[in-house]
């Protein structure tokens, strides 16, 4: 009787595990078979006991018990392909919080089915929150998206995403959105006016960080950008009370001394601005603007010695700026380092700036430095270039010294007739 018993047994459980192993050859038959149009042939149906299986696998999830699940997840799996299992699995590990497991087993659901929702949606949130995989994120919230176009969390999620990147224009686009603004955060609103900025429509930013500074007067990001939108529009009566509030709140921080110093500057307050630009200036000591706008402040108090020495250590960081090069030598003149300016000058001259005031200004440090004939054809084509009483003058002088007196006299005379 035992021995039928036994028998018995091995029986049924053969027959069970042939159902499985049939199953399971069946799903893999299934998962090759394609019609010749490209569509995936029919799903056959489950066996009995792999659908309990299933079954109690969902039960047991919803109850909490996730790594039971889990279990009889993978058992299912053993058997063969199943988009249900593959998908529960990849859920338990996520809830489980093996993100790093759960994305492996969700990118796997997309194998099986390449525009799951779920799968898309949990993967473009786990891609998003690791700089690393942003590109990941975009192009998995895009591909949600498709399927889901409705989902307004979903559309703020690539807002951020595109953010982040550095897209400010398509980022700024999503944010209008009228189903993103339903769920957006403050920090969102942030990220909008940050996104306008990025793209150039500071008009259109504007409003929003006046509203986030109204309600968050201590966010020193938002003061400092408002400020940068007022200072863009020579606007320095509403700029620099916002540069210096942020100020009092980032004593020591460079970039927000080089804004308010830079704001004193364009008013002329150079005696203020010094202190500022000079923390700017110590603070990012590779950032060409801040020690030329430190060397500007100190040239305006008459600290010409020491602006000299701020523009000789900037000035192997301009790049070829004759602008800078030209200011350059116009203070080396003033200390009377003829030689030098003349120097400058030229340089100047070589970047591409040929005005009138450049070249006034060579001829000038030539002439001063001894060397008036060098001088003469600079000065020539400054007067050529823009006629002035003060130029012909110069001029006038020039051919007096170089004995040329007829051509001294006829200036002058020009000079007389004109008045």
């Amino acid at each position: 009787m035992t021995r039928r018993l036994i028998v018995a047994g091995a029986l049924v459980f053969a027959s069970v595990v042939s159902a499985s192993f049939a199953y399971g050859f069946r799903l893999l038959w299934r998962g090759s078979a394609r019609s010749r149009d490209g569509v995936a042939a029919r799903p056959a149906a489950l066996p009995p006991d792999v659908v309990a299986l299933l079954e109690r696998s969902s039960e047991r999830m919803k109850k909490g018990e996730v790594e039971q699940a889990i279990l009889g997840y993978r058992r299912v799996l053993t058997l063969g392909p199943s988009l249900d299992a593959q998908l529960g699995l990849a859920e338990g590990e996520w809830r489980a919080g093996r993100q790093a497991e759960a994305v492996g087993e969700y990118e796997r659901v997309l194998r099986l089915d390449r525009r799951n929702a779920t799968a898309l949606r949990r993967l473009a949130q786990t891609y998003a929150g690791h700089r690393e995989t942003w590109a990941q994120a975009e192009a998995r919230y895009r591909e949600y998206l498709e399927v889901a176009p409705g989902d307004g969390e979903a559309w703020l999620g690539l807002a951020r995403v595109l953010s982040w990147r550095g897209n400010g224009a398509a980022a700024a686009e999503l944010y209008a959105r009228d189903d993103v603004q339903a769920h957006m955060t403050a920090e969102d609103r942030r990220n909008h006016a940050f996104a306008l900025m990025k793209a150039g429509r500071g008009a259109d930013a504007e409003p929003i960080l006046g509203g986030i500074a109204r309600s968050n007067p201590t966010d020193v990001d938002v003061t400092l950008s408002l400020g940068g939108l007022h200072a863009s529009r020579s606007d320095w009566e509403r700029a620099l009370p916002l540069y210096k509030a942020a100020l009092e709140r980032r004593p020591d921080d460079p970039r927000t001394n080089l804004a308010y110093g830079q704001g004193l500057l364009a008013v002329k307050d150079y005696a203020a601005a010094v202190g500022p630009l000079e923390k700017a200036a110590q603070g990012l000591p590779s950032d060409a603007q801040a020690g030329i706008a430190y060397a500007r402040a100190l040239r305006g108090t008459g600290d010409l010695k020491k602006a000299e020495v701020q523009f000789e250590r900037v000035t192997p960081l301009i790049d070829g700026d004759a602008a800078v090069e030209r200011e350059y030598a116009d203070l080396l003149m003033e200390r009377k380092n003829y030689s030098k300016a003349a120097g400058w000058y030229r340089r100047a001259l070589g970047h591409g700036l040929e005005d009138e005031r450049l070249l006034a200004g060579l001829a000038g440090a030539l002439a001063a430095d001894g060397k008036p004939r060098e001088a003469l054809p600079f000065l020539e084509r400054a007067h050529a270039l823009r006629p002035s009483d003060r130029l012909r003058l110069e001029l006038a002088r020039l051919y007096k010294r170089l004995g040329q007196n007829d051509r001294a006299l006829q200036l002058l005379a020009e000079i007389e007739s004109a008045r």
